[in-house]
């Protein structure tokens, strides 16, 4: 049974004209204690929800994080902040024991590979789970309007909404760990496929690629609208880069980034993109820029001139063009390319001399094979 009169005493106002949202979280098992301090926060109805998101019960501190794995706490709240997280006392109990035990697996990668190297991989972490996070909170509050108590306007339709979504948080983790599992033994094989210089260098293909008068279609289309048109060309890109043996790098507004293991995969990405027939469809072009040559992948990305020589030649292509620098003319494998005028490029002191591939005998040369 339900104290309402005690309940307001220690702080919910309102109680028994609320009596269906409480009910309902007194049914999840949820304490008085527990239904006061989520009011004191004003997320009564976000608290059926917000429980299942955590791993367990926060009861340690980062300085007893820094205790259990005899570290520093400066090296602790370093870890926690190169993760994107913040706590503002580090005596607050925040942290889980699954945290602890997360956190103990970086203290044993630093002594695997080094400090530099966990704490990089930390960082990667940190931005990758950051975007999944907000992937699935954008992607709920689309799918599930309830979410919002402005929308539904009723406590325990927004309760019973944020219960319904919460309830998938583990299961993506499970998700998360299957599907990278996955992707792991596909990075191995893409390493595998390349020349290797050194521990960090590789030889490999860097394309860039975006969407043409980009800016004047964020002017003209609606929000819902740029969000499916994004969606859609994320999806393209995806489905493209993967079919033809590359691996995509990441999504930089409209604009792609991939890398494949030769000049001839990653002529084939660029030209399934460019003349891919949806983006054509909603009369919109596709543009490309391609290079190759040693580059350093570090920390799940690319770096290096070849990353540059790409990034410039797709913001020099006009609507529908594919351009790539002079080394790949005299590269092994088929490339039909012809000629163009020699082009300033920002940071490159002196002209590049550029070839625009020639899509129409690239797919000919293509059915032929």
């Amino acid at each position: 049974m339900v104290d309402f009169d005690a309940l307001e005493a220690a702080g919910i106002a309102d109680a028994r004209r609320r009596a269906p949202l409480i009910e309902y979280l007194d049914s999840l098992g949820f304490t008085a204690e527990q239904m006061v301090a989520a009011e004191r926060q004003g997320r009564l109805f976000g608290l059926a929800g917000d429980v299942v998101q955590w791993s367990g019960q926060p009861r340690h501190s980062l300085t007893d994080a820094a205790q259990a794995l005899g570290l520093p706490l400066a090296d602790v709240e370093q870890a926690w902040a190169v993760l994107g997280l913040t706590v503002a006392d580090p005596n607050t109990p925040t942290l889980t024991d699954n945290d602890i035990e997360a956190l103990r697996t970086w203290t044993d990668l630093r002594t695997a590979i080094g400090d530099d190297a966990a704490t990089g991989f930390l960082r990667v972490i940190g931005a990758s789970v950051a975007r999944v996070a907000e992937a699935l909170a954008s992607m709920s509050r689309a799918g599930l309007p309830e979410l919002d108590l402005a929308h539904s306007h009723d406590e325990l339709v927004t309760a019973q909404a944020y219960r319904s979504a919460a309830a998938f948080i583990p299961r993506i983790g499970g998700m998360i760990d299957s599907f990278h599992r996955h992707h792991l033994f596909a990075a191995r094989t893409y390493f595998d496929a390349i020349v290797h210089h050194e521990s960090l260098t590789v030889d490999c293909g860097v394309g860039f690629a975006d969407l043409s008068n980009f800016t004047q279609l964020t002017q003209r289309l609606t929000p819902a609208d740029l969000t499916s048109l994004l969606g859609e060309f994320n999806a393209i890109t995806n489905d493209v880069v993967h079919a033809d043996g590359g691996r995509v790098i990441k999504f930089i507004g409209d604009a792609v980034m991939w890398v494949s293991a030769t000049p001839e995969s990653l002529a084939r990405v660029a030209v399934d993109l460019v003349h891919h027939p949806r983006p054509k469809m909603a009369h919109i072009r596709v543009r490309a820029g391609l290079s190759f040559g040693p580059v350093v992948a570090t920390g799940g990305d690319y770096f290096g001139n070849a990353v540059n020589l790409a990034a410039r030649l797709v913001a020099a292509a006009e609507p529908g063009q594919i351009l790539v620098a002079a080394p790949w003319y005299d590269m092994p494998g088929k490339w039909p390319v012809a000629p163009r005028e020699p082009l300033v490029l920002k940071g490159f002191n002196d002209p590049v001399t550029a070839f625009e591939v020639c899509a129409e005998a690239e797919q000919a040369a293509r059915l032929a094979q």
